[in-house]
C-alpha cells in the first residue's frame, strides 16, 4: 500500500516538473536567458505562499533530517500534512528552477505517507518505523528506479537500528515502486550503459575519491553555513526575494546551475556537453581547454552555493541530485586534465559515473548507497571496482574532516544526534521513567530531634532539604548526620540548616538518562541525585537504578531481535 501511494505521487512529481522544464527551458541548447534571473525566485516565492497559506504557516520541516530525528526520538510520528507538502513545495522551486534536487522530498513524503498508515493501523513504534522506510525506498525507486539503491538509501540514512527480516518489506516496496514508475513513466532521469575499465587506471581512480571527497567537505560545509546564517532572518519575503535574485543571477553566469542538473549529466554522457562549451568557447579569446576547464571548475564551486540559497531563501529541495551533479562534473574536470596532460589516456565517462558515486558517499555518508545506486544507474556491475574504490575513500576522507553527514550536521551540532548506540539509547528514556519520590523530605528550620526522628524511621542515607515553596535549597547525608546523633544536648540546638550541605549536584527533571549518566560521570562520589522542576524538588534517583534501567533496555532490544 505504501508503495503505491508513493509511486504515483513520485510519477506525478517528476512529470509535473519535466512539463515546467520542457516549456521553460531548452535543455538541449542550455541557452542563456534573461528569464532565468526571476524563475528560481517565483518558485521559491510560491513555495513560501503555499506554506504560509495553505499550511497556515504550521512547523513544515524541510529536508531529511527531521525525518531521522523522528524515527529517533519522535517513535516516527510525522505529521499529516507531510505527505503532500513536500511535493507541491519542491515541484513549485525545482521546475523554476531552483539548484536542487527533489529525491529528499518524495523521500520525506513517502515517510510521512508510510508513518500515517501505520498510525492509521494501530502498529507498533518499531513497524511504523520500517513502514517509513518503506515510504521513503519506494520514494527514491520511483524516481530514480534503483531498487537495490533505494534499499540501501533507507538503511544507511533513514534507519540507524534494524533487524535482518527488515529487507523483505523494503525490498517489496522498493521493487514495487520501480515497476509502477517504469509502467507509467518510461523514461529514465540518467540513461547510461559503462564501458570496461582498466586495471592501468586503479591509481587515477583514488586520486578521484581524494577530489571527491575534498568537494563533499566543501559541499556540506557551504550548505549549512548558508542555511545557519539566513534561517534565523526573520523577514521571510525580503530575504526570499534576495537570495532568489542571486540564485538567478547565478544561473546566467552559468546555465548549467538551472534545476536539479540531469540534463547536465545526461549531455556529458551522451556526449552532447562538449557541443555546448564549444559555443561558448567561440564567444572567447581564450582557448577552448581552458575556457572549459574554467567553466567547469567555476560551475563546480558554485552549484552548493546556488543549492543553499535556494534552500535558505524558503525554497524545498535536497542535496541528492546536487551531489550527482557535482560528483559529474569533478569526474570529468579530473579525467579531462589528466587527459590533455599526455600522462595517459583515461575513459572521461567511466570517471564521471565514478565521481557521482564518490560525491554522493561523502555528503550523504552513504557509502553503499553511491556504489550500489550508480551501478544500477550506470546499467549494471562493470564498473563496481572503480565505484568502490572512489565511494569508499572518498567517505573516509569527508569523515577525517566532516564526522557528519548533511542530514545528520544539524541534529550532531544541536546534541540530538549521538555517535554511540548506547549514547542513543540512554538518550531515549527521561529521569522521570526511573524517578524515586519516597525519600524523605526536611525543611531547613526542622531541629536535630525531629531529623533523629526521621533517621530512625527510614533506611534511606539521603534527604534533601526544601523549602515551604518546595524549592530545593540542599541535602543532607548520612555522613553529614553521624556526628551529632547521640550528642542529646544538641538535639534542640541545632537545625536541619546548620548540618546540610549547601552546594548541591541536582538534575533537572527534563534530562534524559544519558544526561544523567554524564552527571554521575563528572561526579564519582554521589549515588544519590536529587531531581528538580524549575528549581522545585521532585524525587530522587539512584546510580544503581540508572544501570539496571539501562540493563533492561538493552535486554528489550536483545528479545526483539530475537522476536523478529
Amino acid at each position: 500500500m505504501v508503495a503505491i501511494v508513493v509511486s504515483f505521487a513520485a510519477i506525478c512529481l517528476k512529470w509535473f516538473i519535466h512539463f515546467i522544464e520542457s516549456l521553460l527551458l531548452n535543455t538541449s541548447l542550455l541557452e542563456l536567458s534573461f528569464a532565468n534571473l526571476f524563475l528560481p525566485l517565483v518558485g521559491i516565492l510560491l513555495s513560501l505562499l503555499f506554506v504560509k497559506h495553505a499550511l497556515r504557516n504550521k512547523n513544515f520541516e524541510k529536508g531529511l533530517a527531521a525525518v531521522i530525528y523522528k524515527v529517533n526520538y519522535k517513535k516516527g510520528k510525522i505529521e499529516l500534512f507531510h505527505s503532500y507538502a513536500h511535493l507541491i513545495t519542491s515541484a513549485f522551486t525545482v521546475s523554476l528552477g531552483g539548484s536542487v534536487g527533489v529525491e529528499a522530498p518524495i523521500a520525506a513524503t513517502g515517510s510521512a505517507i508510510g508513518s500515517n498508515l501505520a498510525s492509521r493501523f494501530f502498529l507498533s513504534e518499531n513497524d511504523r518505523n520500517l513502514l517509513l522506510a518503506c515510504g521513503a525506498s519506494a520514494g527514491i525507486s520511483a524516481i530514480f528506479n534503483c531498487p537495490i539503491g533505494a534499499v540501501i538509501f533507507a538503511l544507511e540514512v533513514i534507519l540507524r537500528r534494524v533487524a535482518v527480516p527488515a529487507f523483505v518489506p523494503l525490498l517489496i516496496a522498493s521493487a514495487t515502486a520501480s515497476v509502477i514508475s517504469n509502467i507509467f513513466y518510461t523514461s529514465q532521469i540518467i540513461s547510461f550503459t559503462a564501458q570496461t575499465w582498466q586495471i592501468e587506471a586503479i591509481p587515477y581512480y583514488i586520486v578521484l575519491a581524494i577530489i571527491c571527497a575534498l568537494f563533499s567537505v566543501y559541499t556540506i560545509r557551504v550548505i549549512y553555513g548558508l542555511e545557519t546564517r539566513f534561517n534565523n532572518v526573520k523577514l521571510k519575503y525580503n530575504k526570499a526575494i534576495v537570495q532568489g535574485l542571486i540564485v538567478g543571477a547565478l544561473i546566467l553566469v552559468s546555465p548549467l546551475l538551472y534545476g536539479e542538473g540531469y540534463f547536465v549529466i545526461n549531455q556529458i554522457l551522451n556526449k552532447e556537453f562538449d557541443a555546448y562549451m564549444r559555443g561558448i568557447a567561440l564567444q572567447s579569446n581564450f582557448g577552448y581547454d581552458t575556457i572549459f576547464l574554467t567553466f567547469v571548475l567555476g560551475t563546480l564551486l558554485l552549484k552548493p552555493i546556488a543549492a543553499g540559497l535556494t534552500v535558505s531563501a524558503g525554497g524545498n529541495g535536497g542535496i541528492f541530485a546536487p551531489s550527482l551533479f557535482i560528483g559529474a562534473l569533478c569526474g570529468l574536470l579530473f579525467s579531462r586534465g589528466m587527459n590533455l596532460l599526455g600522462w595517459t589516456h583515461i575513459n572521461e565517462l567511466n570517471f564521471v559515473v565514478a565521481g557521482m558515486a564518490g560525491v554522493l558517499s561523502g555528503v550523504l555518508s552513504a557509502p553503499l548507497t553511491g556504489i550500489f545506486m550508480i551501478a544500477e544507474v550506470a546499467g549494471g556491475y562493470t564498473l563496481l571496482v572503480p565505484l568502490m574504490i572512489v565511494s569508499a575513500g572518498s567517505f573516509f576522507i569527508t569523515r577525517l574532516f566532516e564526522p557528519n553527514s548533511i542530514y545528520t550536521k544539524r541534529l550532531a551540532q544541536s546534541g540530538y544526534l549521538q555517535q554511540s548506540p548506547d549514547v542513543e539509547l540512554l538518550s531515549t528514556v527521561s529521569i522521570m521513567s526511573i524517578l524515586d519520590t519516597s525519600f524523605p523530605v526536611l525543611q531547613p528550620d526542622d531541629s536535630l530531634r525531629k531529623l533523629t526522628q526521621v533517621v530512625a524511621g527510614t533506611n534511606r542515607n539521603v534527604f534533601p532539604v526544601v523549602k515551604r515553596n518546595g524549592q530545593l535549597i540542599g541535602v543532607l547525608s548520612m555522613g553529614d548526620i553521624r556526628p551529632y546523633l547521640f550528642k542529646t544536648e544538641l538535639y534542640d540546638k541545632l537545625a536541619v540548616k546548620d548540618l546540610m550541605q549547601n552546594s548541591v549536584i541536582c538534575a533537572e527533571a527534563s534530562f534524559s538518562l544519558h544526561q544523567l549518566l554524564s552527571l554521575l560521570e563528572e561526579n564519582p562520589a554521589i549515588f544519590y541525585v536529587p531531581v528538580a522542576s524549575q528549581g522545585k524538588y521532585v524525587g530522587c534517583v539512584s546510580k544503581s537504578v540508572v544501570l539496571n534501567k539501562y540493563k533492561e533496555l538493552v535486554q528489550n532490544i536483545i528479545d526483539q531481535q530475537a522476536s523478529a
